[in-house]
């Protein structure tokens, strides 16, 4: 559902400051994630789009990206609220706003107001779970509707390091160039897609390396 409140989302209230210190600290304990790009995020609200890997990948963006404007994540309820205790924390921090498949008129709402009201709007645009490091599957055409219609810029992320998770992984995450909509789609989405390929960090797989608690990787699918 949409965010409830009327206050305005380019700050963040106390608890979700803490819940992020908190889920920075965790994180960060167990992976090594390197954080790249950040003087690129623009100033006030926009479209946040990503490329998406693993179930760690909105907790990262949560817990590295700046806490102000707040990022808001839209996703399919069913990967949301697949695991309880996943679902509190997310419930807990807030800025979660499920969406069904098909919802097309009220995933186009939620975005909008998060927008007016000063938030970032984070989307995985590719629309499921990516199975290789490094590569981008074809993107859904939302993100350039999304940005259009609110005359937002979309910002592209890029994440590499977490397909497969165990203690002590690299985890990149690179801030990559800003798109502004021209009010083509076509040409929105090519820029869109350009973005995120340039944005996406180099990978490559470790080769005799230990890899310890790798049941990290499923832990929340």
């Amino acid at each position: 559902m949409p965010p409830s409140s009327s206050r305005s989302l380019s700050s963040s209230p106390l608890r979700f400051r803490v819940a992020r210190a908190l889920l920075r600290l965790l994180l960060g304990s167990v992976f090594r994630v390197r954080a790249e790009g950040m003087e690129r995020l623009p100033d006030g609200p926009y479209v946040l789009a990503c490329n998406h890997l693993s179930w760690v990948d909105p907790f990262l963006l949560l817990g590295w990206l700046p806490a102000s404007p707040r990022v808001h994540f839209l996703g399919r309820r069913s990967a949301i609220h697949n695991r309880r205790w996943k679902r509190w924390v997310l419930d807990y921090m807030g800025g979660v706003i499920p969406v069904d498949s098909g919802e097309v008129r009220h995933l186009a709402a939620a975005v909008r107001e998060v927008l007016e009201r000063g938030g970032v709007a984070a989307i995985f645009p590719e629309g499921s779970v990516g199975t290789v490091e490094g590569t981008l599957q074809p993107l859904r055409r939302g993100v350039g509707h999304f940005a259009a219609q609110s005359d937002a810029p979309v910002v592209a992320v890029g994440l590499a390091g977490t397909h497969e998770l165990w203690r002590g992984k690299r985890i990149t995450l690179r801030v990559g160039a800003t798109v502004r909509p021209v009010g083509s789609l076509p040409e929105d989405m090519a820029a869109i897609e350009s973005a995120l390929r340039a944005a996406l960090p180099p990978y490559s797989e470790p080769e005799g390396t230990r890899r310890p608690w790798l049941w990290l990787t499923t832990l929340l699918r």
